[in-house]
């Protein structure tokens, strides 16, 4: 399909609109370092979390995710709600607020405040490099991929041109207008992406002529040969993603979630909670962004499972399934609404690469450079340092489009990486025996014993030990052992190592106040038996798990109404509906024990955030 005027001038009027906004806030962003990375943290709760779903949604979520589709069917909703439907909730009820409390400016200045000197520095510049130099390349490359794998088969363009229709607008976007442009333009940006993805998914239940019609057609095709593709639960015998995967998925993820800001996962917790403006706006970032990103990740898997009964053959083996949102919009869009969606993606693009870039920099400046290289100096030296970061980044994103073919592989080895270590980010906060050793032996052992269970099999193969095959583990039995062993290797150091000094936990108790098993520093007086110790972390885990249940009740409802089982989808939203009525009651009470628990007033719950 070649480019129409009226495609080519919504594109133009698009990336005009882009350049306003980012000159529009670029004195604003160059004024200083807290400005241009943090939005001089006056940045509401719910823009946040639209602009972290933009952070966390692009085109890798429609080729990804969309082939994904292709080969599971309906209950793929379930590779991203068991991925980060409870993850998030925990974040946002267990955790938000006290990171919002401590007003660090980038979250792995934690490690100092937590840890003695050199275990701490040691864990902040590994998780500085593994997050500037290892995520944001890799998460911010797959992003730019999976432009080219929709704007390929819709326009044909290759990965040259592709990259250079949206590198150097995505570039010059973040460097003019710091993260408060960033986060507004994500409004816009995401609007359009709503948009776009919107017309797609209508014009495809045109196509078939309704959900009925629709769901008739996938049935006639895959009945006899796949017929799990339309039931929303994963099955327990599947090659791509099997019930296990989820449970896998669910508490792989969710296990350690929130207590470490900066994961390996590349989202930007930290960044959008450190530039709230109250620590119960916080908690509103989180429900926002799993609500908003969760619709937004259906629009994108829905349209593809109905394109199996177009291109059947992108379900055989070794096809390359992620192509198909890229053919569904040159199959179904006119001009116009083609321009549409190529702005939308485009959009969708600038979003992710502008946050990774704009907070990828920041780490780089703040916990490598000015930690470790020049500790003093003037604010426009620093300024020109996060930027130059950021071209740095851009570079090996690159290199990442140019070396990787499958989107999703990335995806699952970056998130298996991080699992290794996610329970001792609990340990951190709710235990005063976990200790500088444990925690370098999470982060570093933990990547040990993943190579260990994930790479060496693999490299034996390579080496034609052929034996070594009967090693290599579906993903989610790698992901569960390599947590499983992780946790063994840090308890066992915990206690078999000296404590850290008392005054520094002290200094920590007193300043942050956490949950959990703190005895030695609480006050004569407190709570110390196990029961009520646990009672407040079980609470909020409760508190969460109704958030995750409302919004998985949400996303399937709205699967249920797109394959035409009406009553079934009524019946889900209005549950969910419930539920989310009783989140906001339950979470309002937990945030004012949390006000009580730290006596800090800052921390009231304010019904209007």
């Amino acid at each position: 399909m070649n480019w129409h005027q009226i495609d080519i001038w919504i594109v133009i009027i698009y990336l005009i609109l882009m350049l306003v906004m980012s000159l529009w806030h670029r004195r604003f962003a160059s004024a200083n370092l807290e400005n241009f990375f943090l939005g001089g943290r006056k940045i509401p709760g719910w823009l946040n979390g639209i602009s972290y779903t933009a952070a966390m949604v692009s085109p890798d979520a429609a080729t990804g995710l969309g082939g994904l589709a292709v080969v599971t069917g309906a209950f793929v909703s379930w590779w991203y709600l068991s991925r980060f439907g409870l993850a998030l909730f925990i974040g946002g009820v267990l955790f938000a607020v006290f990171w919002r409390r401590l007003n660090l400016f980038t979250s792995l200045e934690f490690y100092d405040m937590r840890f003695k000197t050199k275990p701490a520095a040691a864990m902040r510049i590994w998780i500085a490099v593994r997050t500037s130099l290892i995520a944001m390349p890799a998460w911010t490359g797959i992003t730019l991929l999976a432009a080219f794998k929709i704007m390929g088969p819709a326009f044909g363009l290759t990965k040259i041109e592709t990259l250079c229709l949206v590198v150097p607008a995505s570039f010059l976007f973040v460097f003019f207008s710091g993260y408060k442009g960033v986060v507004i333009s994500n409004l816009i940006q995401m609007t359009i992406f709503f948009v776009g993805t919107v017309v797609l998914a209508g014009l495809t239940l045109h196509h078939f002529g309704g959900p009925v019609a629709m769901t008739r057609a996938i049935s006639h095709a895959f009945s006899t040969t796949h017929p799990e593709i339309l039931q929303l639960t994963p099955p327990t015998k599947h090659n791509i993603f099997p019930m296990v995967g989820a449970m896998a998925w669910l508490f792989g993820q969710s296990i350690g979630y929130g207590g470490d800001a900066a994961p390996m996962g590349g989202a930007m917790e930290g960044q959008r909670i450190l530039s709230t403006r109250t620590p119960a706006e916080a908690l509103t970032m989180y429900v926002v962004t799993a609500i908003t990103m969760f619709i937004l990740l259906l629009l994108v898997t829905l349209p593809s499972i109905s394109a199996t009964v177009i291109w059947p053959e992108l379900r055989a083996v070794g096809a390359d399934r992620e192509l198909v949102y890229g053919r569904l919009m040159k199959e179904m869009l006119p001009a116009g609404a083609m321009g549409l969606l190529i702005a939308a993606m485009m959009a969708a693009t600038m979003s992710v690469v502008g946050d990774n870039l704009n907070f990828g920099s920041q780490v780089i400046l703040s916990d490598i450079y000015r930690k470790w290289f020049v500790k003093s100096a003037s604010e426009r030296h620093y300024m020109i340092v996060g930027k130059i970061s950021m071209a740095i980044i851009v570079c090996m994103a690159i290199a990442v489009v140019f070396n990787v073919t499958f989107i999703t592989n990335v995806a699952i080895f970056m998130l298996q990486l991080s699992a290794a270590e996610l329970p001792a980010n609990w340990a951190q906060w709710w235990w005063w025996r976990f200790n500088g050793p444990a925690r370098m032996a999470a982060s570093f052992g933990g990547a040990a014993i993943f190579c260990i269970v994930v790479l060496v099999p693999k490299l034996l193969i390579l080496l034609g030990v052929t034996a070594a095959q009967q090693l290599v583990l579906p993903w989610w039995w790698q992901t569960l052992l390599v947590m499983g062993l992780t946790t063994i290797l840090w308890i066992a150091v915990a206690l078999l190592t000296p404590p850290d000094p008392k005054e520094l936990l002290q200094d920590f108790y007193q300043k942050v106040r956490p949950l959990g098993f703190w005895k030695p520093f609480k006050l004569a007086g407190s709570t110390t038996s196990t029961k009520e110790i646990l009672k407040p972390i079980l609470r909020g885990l409760w508190v969460a798990t109704i958030g995750f249940a409302a919004t998985a009740l949400l996303i399937q409802g709205l699967t249920e109404a797109w394959f035409g089982r009406y009553w079934i989808a009524f019946a889900a939203i209005v549950t969910s509906i419930i539920l989310f009525v009783v989140f906001k009651k339950t979470s309002k009470s937990y945030l004012n024990f949390l006000a009580k628990h730290t006596g800090d007033a800052e921390y009231k719950f304010r019904g209007d955030s």
